[in-house]
């Protein structure tokens, strides 16, 4: 069973070149400035945004994948200003491993690297002409909308499993159809590759937030290299919470309850509550869930060429739906 890292293996040149263009396309000569930039694109991450890019143009053109690298690296900027701004809002003071932006240099510092961020990615995608800049506008602009709700929705107990939907649909899922449909205009690829392309990374991002949500929760901390309950520290509810409220036990779920409310969240509470979540049936359901999304995912590629890069999209959705199999 392939994991992230092994799949991205496969693709270590095209990561190394996605990784020097966004270096190359951040550099300034106001050397604070461009310390700081820096030291966010060095802090790594999967590049799974990129990487989708380039391998949505590869399957609909036959031209070489570096005429899209301005591009895969203008979706990963998005992406990384985005996380400085989400890390300033939720006073977070580690990111993979490393101090956060905010936590380093400041939080003032950390907005101005975030909007220099935002600014270098909106460049980079006018490169390739003014339908191109609208998709990435647009799925910047779902990003934003998508946080506000989340925002507008902290602590918010009652939520429904539609307003969670719409929150990672608009922070996650739309962006990730983003990079194919960016890809496929540049490629000038036919209608019905387009559609399946965006389709399938439309479904893989819904998929691979709802399992991110779930390992959040039942993620064991030292297999995962992260720490568990980010999202319930930053009074952020997911699907699994939102259905043990809803079908758990009326012991559980006021217990819930009284965890979520008090503020914070000990080892003692975070037991406790994966208990009542599995109990629940929701950690089951919430995976059953990311499970349909992964197979329409893979539905969509039916009618797709078959092609080496093809592979590769089917293997990372098959990854995305493992991941629960491996906390095992």
């Amino acid at each position: 069973m392939k994991d992230f890292y092994e799949w991205q293996t496969g693709l270590s040149g095209k990561i190394e070149e996605v990784n020097e263009t966004l270096l190359k396309n951040i550099y300034t000569e106001q050397d604070e400035l461009y310390e700081m930039s820096r030291y966010t694109i060095d802090a790594g991450g999967k590049r799974f945004r990129p990487l989708l890019t380039i391998l949505s143009f590869e399957i609909s053109s036959r031209e070489p994948y570096q005429k899209i690298l301005e591009l895969s690296a203008g979706y990963e900027l998005i992406h990384t200003a985005s996380l400085i701004h989400d890390d300033i809002i939720d006073g977070s003071s580690l990111r993979r491993g490393r101090p956060t932006v905010n936590a380093k240099y400041g939080i003032n510092d950390a907005i101005v690297v975030g909007d220099y961020l935002f600014a270098k990615a909106y460049e980079l995608g006018s490169r390739y002409g003014p339908a191109v800049s609208k998709i990435m506008a647009d799925a910047a602009s779902l990003l934003a909308e998508g946080q506000i709700l989340e925002a507008v929705n902290l602590a918010n107990l009652s939520m429904s499993e539609d307003t969670y939907y719409e929150i990672i649909k608009k922070k996650t899922a739309m962006f990730f159809s983003a990079c194919a449909l960016g890809a496929t205009q540049v490629a000038g690829a036919d209608p019905m590759t387009r559609k399946n392309l965006t389709d399938f990374a439309y479904n893989l991002g819904m998929a691979f937030q709802i399992t991110d949500d779930i390992i959040d929760i039942v993620g064991n901390e030292q297999k995962m290299g992260k720490p568990s309950f980010v999202d319930l520290e930053h009074n952020a509810i997911t699907i699994p919470v939102i259905v043990a409220l809803k079908q758990g036990t009326a012991s559980d779920s006021a217990k819930l309850r009284q965890i979520l409310t008090e503020g914070s969240v000990n080892e003692n509470d975070k037991d406790l509550m994966k208990d009542i979540l599995v109990r629940s049936g929701s950690i089951d359901y919430s995976f059953s869930v990311a499970k349909k999304y992964t197979e329409n995912a893979l539905k969509s590629l039916q009618m797709t060429d078959r092609s080496a890069d093809l592979d590769l999209l089917v293997d990372l959705a098959t990854i995305v739906i493992d991941r629960i199999s491996q906390l095992e």
